[in-house]
């Protein structure tokens, strides 16, 4: 019997959370079940390979652009026994102004204990703020 049996649904949510706080992507592949999907809008996306990609050119794409991009500590709120909402918390940094965006992800654990479901939470007053500040240092 592996390890992995051993652990909670709760522990996957956090290595979850500090595998993207680090930017550790062949780690967030090692929890992700083989038919894992994630949920961003219309768009979904299945398999580690697919998804670990997704956030990784996030990240690039935001470093690229940005004059520094950091992500904060991930928090975790239970919903229940396998299913938890994941807060990020993004400093972004261009031309001079400063803004923290936060967002959310819920995930759900299954019974092998890795991540079955990964979605994206919409928060559209977030989502302008985001919009505002990329208008603001000329990104938008």
């Amino acid at each position: 019997m592996s390890m992995r049996s051993f652990r909670k649904p709760v522990q996957i949510a956090e290595e979850f959370g500090k595998a993207l706080d680090q930017d550790n992507f062949e780690q967030l592949k090692k929890l992700l079940a083989p038919q894992c999907t994630y949920c961003i809008g219309d768009i979904e996306l299945i398999g580690p390979e697919a998804i670990a990609s997704s956030y990784e050119q996030n990240m690039l794409q935001g470093r690229e652009t940005l004059d520094e991009l950091a992500w904060g500590e991930s928090g975790i709120q239970k919903v229940d026994e396998n299913e938890f909402i994941l807060h990020f918390t993004d400093h972004l940094k261009h031309r001079g102004q400063s803004f923290i965006h936060r967002c959310q992800q819920r995930i759900v654990v299954g019974e092998d204990k890795t991540i079955v479901e990964i979605s994206h939470i919409t928060n559209d007053d977030e989502t302008h703020k985001l919009n505002e500040f990329y208008k603001k240092v000329g990104l938008g």
